[in-house]
């Protein structure tokens, strides 16, 4: 019964959101509204935004893989045609003079990222880019990148399927004590399998999410070799091909770990060794990161800044203003139902809607902030700024108001 009243209520939701943007968008009040906040904070806004899988076939992707990393490779072309109406489509380092001061610009900015470093990336995402010829950033877990390894989410969440599938509980799969316990602390409460998966993310460091993943999947007989193509991770080859044409290697930790979750030693040295690995595989300098499930801390951007990285991106929704810094900035995360009406049917207002934050001005949506303490060891050392690098102290964090 809950779970079918969470369902009605988002049905609800999509619903008046489509009809706002609709309104918005053809009586002009959309271009009104942008234009009233760009001039608020002195002419400048720059939309990041973030993508995952960029597949073929959404349909059979949405059935054997999280539905919420993944956009079909035609509505990605669409996106990017509308936000080439709404905005100058640049490189990240562009993007970075603009929100120093360093140079000016007539018009909002929109830098195009993709995040983990999947096959589908390539096979379906890069072709239009280079059609359209439009730069972006692929932020990469190095440990990946040439091997037949997949990420600790993509096989969680196949194990929580399959869980599902058959009806078991977490008591009910037979997994041992300790992993009964991160299983049952994960479903309290939770509805959905993704909603499980966000509690064993938020709540575990990566070594013990491999762990539990690897005794569900021996527990339920999962076939480790049985994966989509394209959530494999890209080979060097394509990684030095898309650089080619534009699209910057970026680094997203060495196991795709979520660093407020590590000791700050160890997230030291996951950080050194994905900017090593990276800068040797593509024989390019890797000076982007983005946190891994959009969380930070100041401990966490000091030790970013210690290695020569210039930025790092969160998945804080939200406009970047001039000032912003440039350890914290904000990125919008889409996938097909961003710009889809409540029947399913691609909505160009919503999507102009979403690239020119529409939504968040109007508060119809809020931000969830990924600026927080590391949980785990000792605690972090005051930053050279003096602040304390254990909460989340970032001057701009909650971005301009």
């Amino acid at each position: 019964m809950k779970g079918l009243k969470e369902r009605a209520v988002q049905v609800a939701r999509r619903a008046a959101k489509s009809a706002a943007a609709v309104a918005l968008h053809y009586t002009g009040a959309q271009e009104l509204i942008a234009g009233v906040q760009r001039r608020a904070v002195g002419g400048v806004r720059v939309l990041i935004v973030s993508y995952h899988r960029v597949v073929g076939n959404l349909r059979l992707e949405n059935e054997r893989a999280l539905p919420t990393l993944n956009i079909a490779r035609d509505t990605f072309r669409k996106h990017l045609e509308v936000l080439c109406e709404t905005h100058e489509v640049v490189r990240l380092d562009d993007a970075l003079e603009v929100l120093s001061g360093k140079r000016g610009t007539r018009r909002d900015l929109a830098v195009i990222t993709f995040d983990d470093g999947y096959r589908d990336v390539y096979d379906y995402a890069f072709p239009v880019l280079r059609d359209m010829k439009v730069p972006a950033v692929a932020y990469v877990p190095s440990a990946f990148v040439g091997t037949q390894k997949r990420l600790a989410h993509d096989r969680l969440w196949s194990a929580l399927k399959t869980m599902e599938r058959r009806h078991l509980g977490p008591m009910a799969v037979g997994v041992g004590s300790a992993c009964e316990g991160l299983l049952v602390r994960a479903f309290d409460g939770a509805t959905t399998a993704n909603k499980v998966l966000e509690g064993l993310i938020a709540d575990n460091p990566t070594p013990v999410l491999y762990g539990l993943v690897e005794v569900l999947e021996d527990r339920l007989r999962i076939d480790r070799t049985e994966a989509p193509r394209g959530q494999m991770p890209m080979t060097w080859e394509m990684l030095r091909e898309m650089a080619a044409y534009g699209i910057e290697t970026g680094a997203h930790t060495a196991e795709h770990t979520v660093l407020t979750n590590q000791t700050l030693d160890e997230a030291r040295r996951e950080i050194a060794a994905c900017k090593s690995t990276l800068e040797n595989g593509t024989g390019r300098p890797v000076r982007h990161f983005a946190y891994c499930n959009g969380w930070y801390s100041a401990g966490v951007a000091q030790a970013l800044r210690a290695e020569g990285f210039v930025s790092a991106v969160t998945t804080e929704d939200m406009p970047n203003m001039p000032g912003v810094d440039p350890y914290a900035l904000k990125r919008k995360v889409l996938w097909e139902m961003s710009s889809t009406d409540v029947f399913g049917r691609w909505s160009k207002a919503l999507a102009a809607c979403q690239f020119n934050d529409i939504f968040g001005m109007l508060a119809l949506t809020k931000p969830v902030l990924g600026a927080r303490p590391t949980r785990f060891g000792r605690p972090e050392t005051a930053t050279a700024d003096g602040a304390s690098a254990g909460a989340p102290a970032f001057q701009n964090a909650r971005g301009a108001s």
